[in-house]
């Protein structure tokens, strides 16, 4: 990306001068205009971004000094060069007192304005990388609330947060995506919801999914709001997505994210697309069976490995029997509900490739004949039976193919955090020792030398391509230590990470 440049001179053979005989490119920079006056110039800027503005301090009318001040108040992000001759030094000294990052001496020499880009280029790099930084740390702030690891204080991290607000968990529907695609159909629906409002936070729940946050001020706002997406956005079309109640600001977050995602596995249990919303279903959510929710996870890892996945039965039979203070109706509801969520739990770990659809509803259908809890129980084990059969008879790995390509799309997006084998195991409902052994076979490389490749390649592209220093790169990456960064880094290419950068920056490639 360039960094677009405006010249601020009443003389035109200044602008012209500096326009077209400075390498602006080559510095990575571009002249988007000039301007002969003020006004000339805050023209520009209000039809296109400016990063660095060269002005001349005397000028007809309102002078450098006078768009310095206009800039500090409405462009504060803008850096501003002075343009000064000898006699004007006492004017540039109030310049940079009011903020201008540097000034110029009249006739400027193309010298000085190389090296001054190339310090604004560093500098506008950094605060890139800084911003970027500071992204990725609000992001992981957002989601490990939402997701009930934490409590966010969006006070102390100042973090705009709508005071009212509705949630979409959404998914892609196609699972077969190229990481490219992926990543462009994100940008693409973030850019669709900030048009329609530029305070929605957008997080990037998994692989496949976003949670999106929407301020909203009533409920028919954004009913207007999912209105306008499906009928003048045709990439709405190509997500599934789940929408909570109205919520009210961060610390509703988690429950949020629940609701939104309880809508979200319905639509996936049934293989179905389009929206719905939690209050629809709502009803089904409104007896919990603790002991059989607190199961889902475990019963998920256990049967996506063949190893253990008969353990599936007597791990269910237990749970069945733990709770025995609930109604036939609300038995029944947490029943009912605990098979819609895990069938689609299944859907997405399963890539679509798997239609659970047809036995869902032929148990659902038996299970709302039974007249008492035992009978109830019983239709419960024998849909797992099937399931269970069912797995063994399909391809052993079916289960794990897709899973292994996403999370090598999330090791590769998430890199910088502290990924493990069992945080991967855990948010992918996988039993640790089975991803272990799929990932080794599916990519040839174990999880840990597969975490590495991605990280050295990346310390690789910064060391080539900034001027970083190894302890900021260090943090970008996801170590801790520089030191052991560097050993890892030396294992990895031969050299040390100060070797490696002096030689690609001379322009020899490794």
């Amino acid at each position: 990306m360039l960094y677009q440049t405006l010249i601020v001179d009443d003389e035109e053979i200044v602008c012209r001068g500096l326009a077209r005989f400075v390498n602006w490119k080559e510095q990575g920079f571009e002249v988007a205009g000039t301007a002969c006056s003020v006004e000339a110039a805050l023209a520009v800027m209000q039809q296109v971004h400016i990063d660095v503005v060269f002005m001349d301090i005397r000028m007809p009318g309102k002078t450098g000094l006078d768009l310095l001040k206009i800039l500090q108040k409405e462009y504060p992000e803008v850096k501003s060069v002075i343009l000064s001759g000898h006699s004007e030094f006492s004017y540039a000294q109030e310049a940079i007192r009011r903020g201008a990052v540097d000034y110029l001496t009249k006739p400027v020499s193309l010298s000085q304005i190389t090296s001054l880009l190339a310090r604004l280029y560093e500098e506008f790099e950094q605060q890139k990388q800084a911003i970027h930084i500071h992204a990725n740390r609000m992001q992981a702030l957002l989601l490990s609330a939402a997701k009930g690891y934490s409590q966010i204080d969006t006070e102390k991290y100042m973090m705009p947060f709508p005071k009212s607000w509705c949630g979409l968990s959404m998914s892609l529907t196609d699972r077969t995506l190229s990481e490219e695609d992926i990543l462009q159909k994100k940008s693409m629906i973030q850019e669709k919801f900030l048009q329609l409002s530029p305070d929605t936070i957008v997080l990037d729940d998994e692989v496949f999914s976003l949670f999106v946050v929407v301020p909203c001020e009533t409920e028919s706002a954004f009913d207007s709001m999912i209105t306008i997406l499906e009928q003048f956005c045709p990439e709405f079309s190509e997500w599934t997505c789940g929408v909570c109640e109205m919520k009210k600001g961060a610390a509703m977050l988690h429950e949020g994210w629940k609701e939104a995602g309880h809508a979200l596995r319905y639509l996936l249990a049934g293989n179905k697309k389009g929206v719905i919303y939690y209050k629809k279903i709502e009803s089904l959510f409104g007896h919990d069976s603790l002991a059989m929710q607190e199961l889902l996870p475990d019963l998920l890892k256990q049967l996506s490995d063949p190893e253990t996945r008969s353990g599936t039965l007597p791990l269910m039979e237990r749970a069945l029997t733990l709770d025995k203070t609930q109604t036939v109706i609300q038995y029944q509801t947490s029943c009912i509900r605990f098979l819609i969520e895990l069938n689609g739990y299944l859907q997405g770990i399963t890539s679509g490739k798997m239609d659970f659809h047809k036995s869902l509803n032929k148990s659902l259908g038996n299970l709302l004949l039974c007249q008492d809890c035992q009978s109830t129980a019983e239709c419960i084990l024998e849909y797992l039976r099937w399931l269970v059969e069912f797995l063994d008879q399909s391809d052993a790995q079916q289960f794990g193919k897709g899973t292994i390509y996403e999370i090598q799309l999330f090791i590769r997006r998430h890199y910088g955090e502290n990924i493990t084998l069992n945080s991967l195991a855990e948010q992918f409902f996988l039993h640790p020792n089975y991803l272990s052994r799929l990932f080794k076979e599916k990519t040839g490389k174990n999880f840990i030398e597969y975490l590495t490749q991605v990280r050295m390649e990346k310390v690789k592209e910064l060391l080539s391509s900034s001027n970083l220093k190894i302890i900021d790169i260090c943090a970008i990456v996801g170590y801790d230590n520089p030191r052991y960064l560097s050993k890892v880094f030396k294992q990895y290419t031969g050299m040390t990470p100060r070797e490696y950068g002096e030689k690609t920056k001379h322009g020899l490639n490794f």
